[in-house]
């Protein structure tokens, strides 16, 4: 059984189609990659394959289960094995840095121990490189900057499933590459990545599953989990 799968899915904002029947799985442990034209729908369908939107026709199962239909509790242990980092970072403006930390783990892990929660929000800080004060609000910070909270926020629950908006963008090619390194780490140890990206430095550090997506459909694809395919497959 697949890890994902999305049938026949499709997205609609207003009575603009943005997502158009697209069907795709991707396996646990693996990488996959959602590129093609600004646009084309591939943000769209990494935010329909996490739940955090709900399609408009079709269906979109994590472990064989509809995630629209899961309960509150299938939901809030999905949510808790998975993080998502937005492209435009999504930070709480009206929260402290450490706010915006602390809240992941309050609510997945609600009985931890202050010390220990504060412990694990100054070590996912120093792991992105960031040393400015956490009483900031986002406001205070850069582009760059903000990227790295909303990594560290994706990091500090430690998940197995990590889907990333165009991680690398707006970032100095130092902070790109720390940032590369820790998801290296993180696939290393069998978890599963799903991003979108345009950085070619980025992609071609993995070995992706790749989808191509254009006005909002599959248009070419490789799937290494499948025959180890070097070309394009036409759709």
């Amino acid at each position: 059984m697949a890890l994902f799968e999305m049938k026949n899915t499709s997205f609609y904002d207003g009575q603009v189609s943005v997502v158009n029947d697209v069907s795709l799985s991707i396996e646990k442990g693996s990488i996959t990659a959602f590129l093609g034209e600004p646009g084309g729908g591939k943000s769209s369908v990494l935010k329909l394959i996490s739940g955090i939107i709900v399609p408009t026709r079709g269906k979109v199962f994590y472990e064989g289960k509809i995630i629209s239909n899961m309960s509150s509790k299938e939901n809030l242990a999905f949510r808790k094995k998975m993080a998502f980092m937005f492209q435009n970072s999504a930070l709480w403006a009206n929260q402290s840095l450490y706010q915006n930390l602390e809240l992941p783990l309050k609510l997945h892990f609600p009985k931890m121990p202050p010390e220990q929660l504060d412990e694990r929000i100054k070590d996912v800080a120093k792991l992105v490189d960031f040393s400015k004060p956490l009483s900031l609000r986002p406001a205070a910070l850069s582009t760059g900057e903000q990227k790295r909270i909303a990594f560290a926020r994706a990091l500090i629950c430690e998940p197995e499933i990590l889907f990333l908006d165009e991680p690398t963008e707006s970032l100095d090619e130092k902070t790109a590459a720390l940032f590369i390194k820790i998801i290296q780490d993180f696939c290393s140890a069998g978890n599963t990545l799903v991003y979108v990206s345009h950085d070619n430095a980025f992609i071609n550090t993995f070995n992706n599953d790749k989808y191509y997506f254009s006005k909002g459909t599959i248009v070419d694809k490789i799937l290494l989990h499948e025959n180890f395919q070097e070309d394009y497959d036409e759709i």
